[in-house]
């Protein structure tokens, strides 16, 4: 978004005959800008937090202070224990994001990829939710290789997967798609038939914490998206986005090809 110009003024001596006096101006806008960023990211972190250590502590609180007949602190141990693992979540992404961010690739193990082999075993492995049909595969006939870590690519194909079943959750197909386009790159598309997006949600969707749900019936920490677009890029590729209310939402992968090993 538009950036303000924040400009620093300072007079100093000028330290002979010839200068008496020296205005120094200086753009601090990147500066600035990054102070609100940080500022602004720790205040929705705290927050975000805040919401299942508020839950846990009440419920604790009640355990200790209170007899209750065991179906009940049945009911509120497994409140805590499902806000403990929203927590450790939100921990564990954080984490990975700022990792991500800091070392810019340098832990990534590039090699030669044949993307329709990973497609298919990170499908297969990942799992369809109880109740809910295996994702379709809509694979190119002929292997198309890229120059990526395949961990990685894995992990963010999975929280795509992850997020396709979660915002449909009338059910419907998702489907993985992977393509050739001209220019000598190739697409995943990971596609469902869920809930979707307005378009100002869409504009949205990649920013750390944002969740196009607001009920708060559907679980998540907000991160997922942010990872997904910080290990694209950092591999030479980009995020495109399609949606609509209630008719789903298609994410697309798309990276530079390279030569087979």
């Amino acid at each position: 978004r538009p950036m303000p110009r924040i400009l620093s003024f300072a007079l100093h001596d000028g330290g002979g005959s010839q200068t008496s006096q020296m205005l120094h101006i200086r753009d601090v806008s990147q500066q600035f800008e990054l102070d609100r960023m940080k500022s602004e990211f720790l205040t929705t972190a705290a927050h975000e937090l805040r919401t299942p250590m508020t839950s846990i502590f009440g419920f604790s609180e009640l355990l200790l202070h209170r007899q209750m007949k065991p179906e009940v602190q049945a009911d509120l141990l497994q409140r805590i224990h499902r806000q403990s693992r929203a927590m450790v979540d939100i921990l564990n992404e954080l984490l990975d994001l700022a990792r991500i961010e800091s070392r810019r690739a340098l832990d990534f193990e590039f090699a030669a990829v044949c993307l329709r082999d990973l497609v298919r075993q990170t499908v297969d492995d990942f799992g369809a939710p109880e109740g809910r049909s295996a994702a379709v595969l809509q694979l190119c006939d002929t292997p198309q290789w890229v120059h990526v870590d395949a961990s990685k690519l894995g992990q963010a194909l999975r929280n795509l997967l992850s997020n396709a079943y979660k915002y449909s959750p009338g059910g419907g197909q998702v489907t993985v798609r992977v393509a050739p386009v001209a220019g000598s790159h190739v697409d995943v598309e990971v596609q469902d038939e869920g809930i979707g997006m307005a378009p100002g949600e869409l504009a949205r969707v990649t920013e750390r914490f944002y969740r196009a749900d607001k009920s708060g019936a559907i679980p998540g920490t907000g991160l997922g998206m942010a990872i997904v677009k910080e290990i694209v890029e950092l591999m030479g590729g980009s995020l495109q986005l399609a949606s609509e209310p209630q008719r789903g939402t298609r994410v697309t992968v798309r990276l530079p090809t390279t030569l087979a090993p």
